[in-house]
């Protein structure tokens, strides 16, 4: 029987949709040929760009709004408690810009020669600068694969480029040849090493990349980055995913004595900024080797859901010999691992020659195509694991704030605190019995209490740590329930507007700076949003002010003048009327009222009829007016003024 398996799938929907399995028939079945799915450039549904374009928009938005709300909210309290390196983490110390931004990771771990190089080589389809395989333990140095990004790399960036074969997922027919003829090779005289396109970068320059999530490893000196480098590719799928080589784990004292860093340590921060870790097995060297466990363990914390193992040179055994290699690893690993859930096995041959026995082969077909499928679909859900991952991270910053505060408040201020340290280490597992009941935590959250008192033990004074912060904690709960389900809510909104955008247009894939554009708008339009709802909320709070300063100002006037506050409406209206009698009746205004009164009414007669007088008496008196020192404006020669229109009529009778 033969397999024929094809696949095309565009480079810019390379996460949108998984390779197409295709089995055919042959009439020779005793022929064995197997070509395993390829990584294609070439774009065979235009919806798949657009979905994937929305995908991108959503997942680039998602990430920028969980960047501001750790930078405004949750990094603060882990410094402010003493959290970064001291205490179980998701990661140790303080996520950096270029972590959230990163692409996926993929982390390859396992014992020399199981053949992690020789599985990236297949998966790539292309050599890399620094790949080195053999028997005897090869690989001395923690690698990173990433793209290079170059402008001018043979490889596609657009949607026409040609199609780019995956050695990796390809087996050879018995002659040694590939069926496809696109994919033969001549003879040539040049080496593997010049042929592989890229360049290596040393771990010193990794860390103070920008645009790279290295920057932390600077922890481990220069002893870890003298061993770790970086290979820059132009392979389509380093576009995409980033993948972690690393040394084989030794056996016996050269894993501690030979190696002048923490190799669990180093793999532990690859693992828990991995978005997979993939363990890889020998089917020939199945042994778990104790150093093997101890970096199995380390790297379990938090990333229980992130393992998977490849049993992989699975066509070396026999069909007898591979289902007892098979028990055993299941037997093993339920043994690592403690728990009754089995870790995902992908049993396969990952290399470029034919199977050597190929019994099992639809086996090993069917579990290359998940395993493929599962890398593929990795930039496609790194929004969701990136919210939970944050929500995972909150909900742990919680928890030690709550213990911390409780142990802060037990502590004495002055006297007695080693006595108090030794007291509160003794009794740490009531400690965190008594705070999960208090604060109503999941039992889940709570830390191990014996590696909580380890961590304790750093510190000589609980002092340190700052009260409890229940305004602190109420902030954590409202980013986990209200804050972070708007932000994915949001991105549906996003997603959805991106994909009207594109009904019946053919667009090209965007452009970094476009896609920062996308992110930078829905951002603004959201901050538009919430600074008009802040205008209504602060016009409505000054009218609201000003109502209450009114009343404030009716009821001091009704105190100051009664000597008792109004309890009533009637009671406020009976006396301010009794106030604007008493102002009517004043002597001073009552006097001042009728003499404007008598002004008014005098100066609105008409001149014919005024009497025609010669001597006609000043209507108002400056003397009339009332003073206040009393003085009078009167003069004593004043005369008295003269009516114009009785010396014109004394003129018309002359």
């Amino acid at each position: 029987m033969s397999a024929s398996i094809t696949s095309s799938a565009s480079e810019s929907s390379l996460c949108a949709a998984p390779p197409s399995i295709e089995v055919v028939n042959n009439k020779n079945e005793e022929e064995h040929q197997d070509i395993m799915p390829s990584v294609s450039t070439e774009s065979t549904n235009t919806n798949d760009g657009g979905i994937l374009s929305a995908d991108d928009a959503s997942t680039k938005f998602i990430v920028q709004r969980l960047k501001e709300l750790y930078r405004n909210h949750v990094v603060n309290a882990e410094k402010q408690y003493h959290l970064h390196f001291n205490f179980s983490l998701p990661t140790d110390g303080e996520i950096k810009e270029s972590e959230f931004d990163a692409a996926p990771m993929v982390l390859l771990i396992g014992q020399y020669s199981t053949g992690k190089t020789t599985f990236l080589n297949h998966l790539l389809g292309e050599d890399f600068p620094g790949m080195h395989i053999g028997p005897e333990p090869t690989t001395d140095k923690f690698m990173a694969l990433f793209h290079s990004g170059d402008k001018d790399d043979t490889t596609n960036t657009t949607a026409d480029a040609k199609t780019i074969k995956n050695a990796g997922f390809r087996k050879k027919n018995k002659n040694n040849t590939d069926d496809d003829a696109s994919f033969k090779t001549t003879p040539s005289i040049v080496t593997d090493d010049i042929r592989a396109a890229g360049r290596l970068v040393k771990g010193n320059t990794l860390t103070v990349t920008p645009n790279l999530p290295f920057s932390s490893l600077s922890q481990f000196g220069s002893a870890f980055l003298n061993h770790f480098v970086g290979s820059a590719s132009t392979s389509p799928l380093l576009k995409r995913l980033t993948f972690i080589d690393t040394p084989g784990v030794l056996s016996g004292e050269k894993q501690r004595l030979n190696r002048t860093y923490d190799f669990g340590q180093v793999a532990k921060w690859f693992a828990d900024r991995s978005d997979l870790i993939l363990l890889l097995f020998d089917a020939h060297k199945l042994d778990i080797s104790d150093e093997f466990k101890h970096v199995i363990d380390v790297i379990r914390h938090h990333n229980d859901d992130k393992i998977r193992c490849v049993l992989n040179k699975a066509d070396c055994v026999t069909r007898e010999q591979l289902v007892r290699v098979y028990g055993s690893l299941m037997w093993s690993m339920g043994k690592i691992f403690d728990s009754p859930e089995v870790v995902r096995v992908y049993t396969g041959s990952y290399w470029n020659g034919n199977l050597i026995n190929n019994d099992f082969e639809k086996m090993f077909t069917k579990d290359e195509k998940l395993l493929v499928r599962e890398l593929i679909d990795l930039p496609r859900c790194a929004a969701e694991r990136k919210v939970n991952q944050m929500v995972n991270r909150i909900r742990l910053v919680k928890v030690h704030i709550c213990i911390l505060g409780t142990i802060r408040n037990m502590t004495p201020r002055f006297f007695g605190k080693k006595r108090s340290r030794e007291q509160i280490l003794a009794e740490l597992d009531v400690i965190l019995d008594n705070v999960r009941v208090e604060f109503n935590l999941s039992k889940g959250d709570m830390p191990d209490a014996k590696e909580f008192a380890a961590n304790l033990n750093k510190f000589h004074d609980f002092s340190v740590f700052p009260p409890i912060n229940r305004s602190l904690i109420k902030k954590l709960d409202s980013l986990v329930e209200k804050d972070i389900p708007e932000i994915v809510s949001q991105a549906d909104v996003v997603s959805s507007e991106t994909l009207m955008s594109q009904v019946d247009e053919k667009i090209e894939q965007p452009s970094a700076k476009e896609e920062v554009e996308v992110v930078k708008e829905a951002t603004a339009a959201v901050e538009k949003a919430k600074k008009a709802d802040a205008n209504v909320l602060r016009v409505l709070g000054r009218i609201i002010t000003f109502l209450l300063l009114l009343v404030v100002s009716v009821e001091a006037v009704y105190y100051i003048s009664f000597g008792n506050p109004a309890y009533s409406l009637p009671e406020l209206k009976s006396g301010y009327s009794k106030l604007f009698d008493t102002a009517k009746n004043y002597p001073k205004v009552s006097e001042i009222k009728s003499q404007i009164t008598s002004k008014i009414q005098t100066t609105s007669v008409p001149p014919s009829s005024v009497p025609v007088s010669g001597t006609a008496k000043q209507r108002f008196p400056l003397s009339s007016l009332p003073t206040k020192s009393g003085v009078s404006f009167e003069k004593k020669d004043t005369q008295p003024l003269k009516n114009p229109s009785s010396d014109s009529d004394s003129k018309a009778e002359l």
